[in-house]
C-alpha cells in the first residue's frame, strides 16, 4: 500500500523523492513493480506535477527507477550484489547488474606499503608496493573508493599502461598474463569521515561498508585491496552448507 511520509522542514520534492525512496528500499515497491502515475502521486502527495516529476528524476539518477516512456516508472534492482562462491572484481559485479562504471582520479604510483598491508603480502615492513586508488562511479554516481596494493615485481610499467584499464583483474589477465585464482575477503563497517563523504558525495558519518580482500595467483598472495563502498548501493551474499560435525 502506498504511504505518504511527511517531513515538513524540507523540500516538497524531497519530500515525495524520500517517501518513495523509502518504500522502495523497504520492499512495498518490489523489483518489476510500477511506480503509481503521476496524477495518483499528485492527489497522494498535495503536490504539482512538477514536484512529482523532480523527485521521480532524482530517485532515476540514484538508479532506483527506470522511467519509461509510454509504459510509466519501474522499480530496478537498486543494489548491486556481489554472490562470494567465485573471484569477481567490485567493477566486475557493477557491469554484471548493468552499471555503466567509470573512474574517477585514477592513480597508479609506488609507494611504501602501510605495515598491515606489507604482512597481508608476506613483505618486510615499508617495503615498496604499487598503489592503484580510484574512486568508482556507477551511472554517474560515486560508489566506492578502492585502494590496490600490488607486488610491483608482478606489474612493471603500470603506471604507464594504467589509463585505459576497464576491470583491475581484466588488466592484470590481459596484460600482464596474471589470473586472480582465489580470493579471502573480510567485510565490515564504518562511519564515512569527511574526506571520504566529500569524494563519495554522501553525508559525513554515512555508513560504509569496509572490505579488505587479499587474493592469490599461482600459489602466492599478490594483492590487498580495500574497498569504502557506500552501504545502501551494495551488497554481498555467502552461501553456506551443512552444519559443522558436532564435537563427540
Amino acid at each position: 500500500m502506498l504511504r505518504c511520509i511527511v517531513h515538513a522542514t524540507i523540500p516538497r520534492y524531497l519530500r515525495v523523492y524520500g517517501s518513495l525512496k523509502a518504500q522502495v528500499e523497504s520492499g512495498d515497491f518490489k523489483l518489476g513493480d510500477f511506480l503509481p502515475a503521476e496524477p495518483e502521486l499528485q492527489k497522494l502527495f498535495n503536490v504539482s506535477r512538477t514536484t512529482v516529476r523532480r523527485a521521480v528524476e532524482l530517485l532515476a539518477q540514484e538508479g532506483f527507477v527506470s522511467i519509461q516512456q509510454g509504459k510509466g516508472t519501474e522499480v530496478l534492482d537498486f543494489k548491486a550484489t556481489q554472490r562470494l562462491q567465485y573471484v569477481s572484481s567490485f567493477s566486475e559485479t557493477l557491469q554484471e547488474k548493468g552499471f555503466n562504471v567509470r573512474y574517477r582520479d585514477l592513480v597508479a604510483e609506488c609507494t611504501p606499503a602501510p605495515r598491515r598491508i606489507a604482512a597481508d603480502l608476506k613483505l618486510e615492513p615499508d617495503a615498496r608496493v604499487v598503489r592503484v586508488q580510484r574512486v568508482i562511479l556507477a551511472n554517474g554516481k560515486p560508489i566506492a573508493i578502492i585502494w590496490n596494493y600490488l607486488l610491483p615485481e608482478i606489474v612493471p610499467g603500470i603506471e604507464r599502461r594504467i589509463a585505459g584499464m576497464k576491470t583491475l583483474y581484466a588488466f592484470l589477465e590481459s596484460e600482464y598474463n596474471l589470473r586472480i585464482e582465489a580470493a579471502t575477503d573480510y567485510i565490515s563497517a564504518k562511519a564515512a569521515g569527511a574526506e571520504e563523504a566529500a569524494r563519495l558525495e554522501v553525508p559525513v558519518e554515512s555508513p560504509l561498508l569496509v572490505v579488505k580482500r587479499i587474493t592469490y595467483s599461482r600459489g602466492r598472495t599478490i594483492e590487498v585491496a580495500i574497498l569504502h563502498v557506500v552501504a545502501d548501493k551494495y551488497e554481498y551474499c555467502v552461501q553456506s552448507k551443512d552444519r559443522p560435525p558436532r564435537a563427540t
